[in-house]
């Protein structure tokens, strides 16, 4: 055995001898220099969305890149020699275009090809109304309840003022966002300024109707679509989108990246119901209910200067499934939000802003808000710390919060702004709104605000007129409070049990918020109220009517006459009643 060792020891020994006498020359070796072409100079692509294969010679792996942002990619790489395919966006201009596709191995190895697009067709010279049902044909014209087509061969044709009539049903996506790679990319595409009518009937005929209570039109993201709708379709003068009696559901973003849409980003991070980049549009009697998210922004996300309008909206039960994620039911990211008669109400996130959270440290982020009902929201689900259960307005944020009720939301963990936190260099104009019954903080040992916390006030600017914050639950503070309680103004307001005169000074009237409420619940608007009872401080020492008025004109770009009425459209003319709701129990 030793022989046999001894043996193999001396082969090896050898071996490393003959190797140690041969002087290994590094620089001998020569890497494969990169070689790539595509098969085609030039291809020609119809006026349509359409995908274009070519094929790639290549001896080393590659990638795609276009100048155009109405290319996009399959795949935008390559591992040796093979076809790729090359998304062409509908051309709706009246002009050809032309764009180049590069493939690189690197920078200095590269080779294209042209892509030239025919002109789009002409916009008829009329408006032109689309009829849709479940299971309409794409092969329909879709001009007639007797001919009605897909939602997506609709959306494919309709152009600016063009109307879609939607019949009842529940419709799912199944057309992936332009530029989109993935099943789960599939969405209702809104690229055009079009009106989406639904609640019509399942069966409806010529001269029929809608009626959203009655016919319920449903688009359901089926718990696997990031954006159930995305809206992309460029600000045009005169032009807006229309969404109306519709329900927006089961969305689910979430996942890394973003699509390139028409040259649109879209985030698959952010939107699970409602995706709205750069578009103008109108909601009327929509619903975005029960959507979530494994990132952010489970209901709704404005970005990139979207101006958006909503009339009795529901935004609710949204939520995500991650601690760190922010903005459950809305989240306004740099856009123009105004609300009318809507609600935002039990929405479950884990991170912050819970009800409706806006920042864009950029650009400002415009909220305005009329007879809202915001409650019931909860931050910090997943039991962390996370501020603002109801609204989180963050830097370079403008709020005016206009008749409108704030009951009920929480804050997580020791954390503080159940019903409002501010912070940054926010401003924020409460009017005419009641803020109570919100908890947070009950666990903490810092000092904080319940129903606002206003923190790092000496950038914030907030201003409260004729409103009542009172009744909130937890911290040291339970109604209003801050790191740094300064930097705001308070006119013919009740904050907790004080009562401020038209001057801001604190008066000797008492207020109790245990005995002065009646219940919360429907009083005759679209969302519920928190109304007073009985007589009290809050019943006769508000502003009157003149004295709204007056605010009003000296608050540049609110509606004067919403300051006049109260959130269930009941005027305050003869009153001095502070907070959303006027009627007394």
């Amino acid at each position: 055995m030793n022989r046999i060792v001894k043996s193999f020891l001396i082969v090896i020994c050898g071996l490393f001898s003959l190797i140690s006498c041969k002087e290994i020359d590094i620089e001998s070796f020569t890497p494969t220099a990169g070689d790539i072409s595509f098969s085609s100079a030039s291809l020609d692509a119809a006026n349509i969305l359409d995908t274009l294969w070519v094929d790639v010679k290549s001896n080393l792996p590659f990638r795609l890149k276009t100048d155009a942002n109405w290319l996009t990619f399959v795949k935008p790489n390559g591992t040796s020699s093979e076809k790729v395919g090359i998304i062409t966006a509908r051309n709706r201009d009246l002009t050809t275009r032309v764009g180049k596709v590069i493939a690189y191995i690197t920078d200095a190895v590269q080779t294209e090809i042209e892509i030239k697009q025919a002109a789009g067709d002409p916009v008829p010279d009329v408006t032109r109304h689309f009829y849709v049902r479940v299971d309409g044909p794409d092969s329909a014209d879709g001009l007639s309840w007797s001919n009605a087509t897909s939602l997506h061969k609709a959306l494919d044709e309709a152009v600016n003022g063009d109307y879609i009539h939607i019949a009842a049903g529940t419709y799912i996506p199944t057309k992936i966002l332009t530029g989109g790679t993935s099943a789960q990319d599939a969405t209702f595409e809104v690229a055009e300024n079009v009106h989406l009518i639904g609640g019509y009937a399942a069966q409806a005929a010529s001269g029929a109707v809608a009626d959203p209570k009655l016919h319920k039109t449903e688009f359901s993201g089926n718990n696997k679509s990031i954006h159930v709708v995305t809206v992309i379709a460029p600000k045009s003068q005169g032009q807006h989108v229309e969404l109306s009696g519709i329900t927006i559901t089961k969305g689910m973003a979430g996942g890394t990246g973003s699509v390139s849409a028409s040259g649109t980003t879209v985030s698959r991070q952010y939107g699970g119901g409602l995706f709205v980049s750069k578009a103008k549009v109108q909601l009327t009697n929509v619903s975005v209910i029960d959507n979530g998210s494994a990132n952010h922004a489970a209901g709704i996300y404005l970005t990139a200067q979207a101006d958006v309008t909503m009339d009795h909206v529901s935004v609710k039960n949204n939520y995500t499934t991650i601690a760190a994620s922010n903005g459950g039911g809305i989240w306004n990211d740099g856009s123009r939000l105004v609300m009318y008669d809507s609600e935002i109400v039990g929405n479950r996130i884990g991170g912050v802003g819970a009800g409706l959270y806006s920042l864009n440290t950029a650009v400002e982020s415009v909220n305005i808000l009329y007879n809202v009902t915001i409650a019931k929201n909860t931050c910090g689900i997943f039991g962390n710390n996370a501020v603002g259960g109801g609204i989180y307005a963050r830097e370079k944020s403008l709020f005016y919060i206009v008749n409108s009720t704030i009951y009920g939301n929480k804050a997580g963990g020791a954390s503080f702004g159940g019903g409002i936190a501010l912070y940054g260099a926010t401003t924020f104009h409460l009017i005419n709104s009641t803020v109570s019954g919100n908890e947070a903080g009950i666990t903490a040992t810092a000092t904080g605000g319940v129903g606002i916390h206003n923190s790092s006030a000496n950038n914030n600017n907030l201003h409260i007129y004729n409103s009542i914050v009172s009744g909130n639950l937890g911290g040291s503070w339970p109604d209003m409070g801050g790191s740094a309680y300064a930097g705001y103004s308070v006119t013919a307001s009740i904050l907790g049990s004080q009562v401020l005169d038209a001057d801001g000074k604190t008066t000797p009237i008492p207020f109790d918020p245990k005995t002065s409420f009646a219940a919360f619940g429907q009083n005759g608007g679209f969302g519920e109220t928190f109304p007073l009872k009985g007589t009290s401080a809050a019943t006769t020492e508000g502003l009157s009517a003149l004295q709204l008025e007056i605010l009003a004109n000296n608050l540049q770009g609110l509606e004067a006459a919403k300051l006049l009425i109260d959130q269930n459209s009941v005027s305050r003319s003869n009153k001095r009643v502070m907070g959303a709701d006027v009627s007394i129990k």
